[in-house]
């Protein structure tokens, strides 16, 4: 057998041995993730923004109490840092470089990790809120007798917190099978 030949069984057991990767699809893939994260980004900051406003609103026209107020007071900077930091953070995931395969598929596995991060701060962060709603909710509830808008409040969140940790679980279930795919793909 000669060199040439030798040659041929090798690439040929090469391109059998390495995975298809349809670039094109990857390419339209992680462009649509980009154009995603882009879109999270901004929710995340006018939600952020919106909340803080209604959180000012409310200080200034729906407290009863002085305490109320302090509360409204302390709780509107939260949504907006919260928004600030969502946005900054899904910014940072699009500065990776999508010139080849390789770091294509590195943003794909980049990305998994960090959404699974960004619903797990986000579970934390909801669950203090939620606690501190909780909180007010039974203060009120137990010594101003104004309890049912805390109440429908508190249920609203509640469902709230329960669809984000759901999400987090989820997603945090789905991730090491998501990266073996990667993995494999490479």
């Amino acid at each position: 057998m000669n060199v040439d030949d030798q040659l041929a069984k090798w690439q040929t057991s090469f391109k059998q041995a390495t995975p298809k990767v349809d670039v094109a699809a990857l390419i339209e893939q992680t462009n649509k993730a980009q154009r995603a994260l882009k879109m999270k980004a901004a929710v995340d900051l006018l939600l952020g923004v919106a909340v803080s406003l209604f959180c000012l609103y409310a200080m200034f026209f729906k407290a009863e109490t002085s305490n109320q107020m302090l509360l409204f007071a302390v709780l509107a900077p939260v949504p907006l840092g919260f928004g600030i930091w969502g946005y900054k953070f899904r910014q940072k995931q699009l500065l990776t470089d999508t010139l080849d395969t390789k770091a294509m598929l590195d943003f794909k596995q980049h990305q998994l990790v960090q959404r699974v991060t960004y619903w797990k701060v986000s579970l934390y962060g909801f669950a203090v809120l939620w606690t501190a709603l909780l909180a007010v909710s039974l203060y009120n509830f137990l010594v101003v007798n104004a309890y049912l808008i805390w109440t429908v409040q508190l249920a609203i969140n509640s469902v709230l917190l329960l669809f984000v940790y759901w999400r987090y679980v989820r997603l945090k279930r789905q991730l090491p099978l998501a990266l073996a795919n990667i993995d494999a793909m490479r």
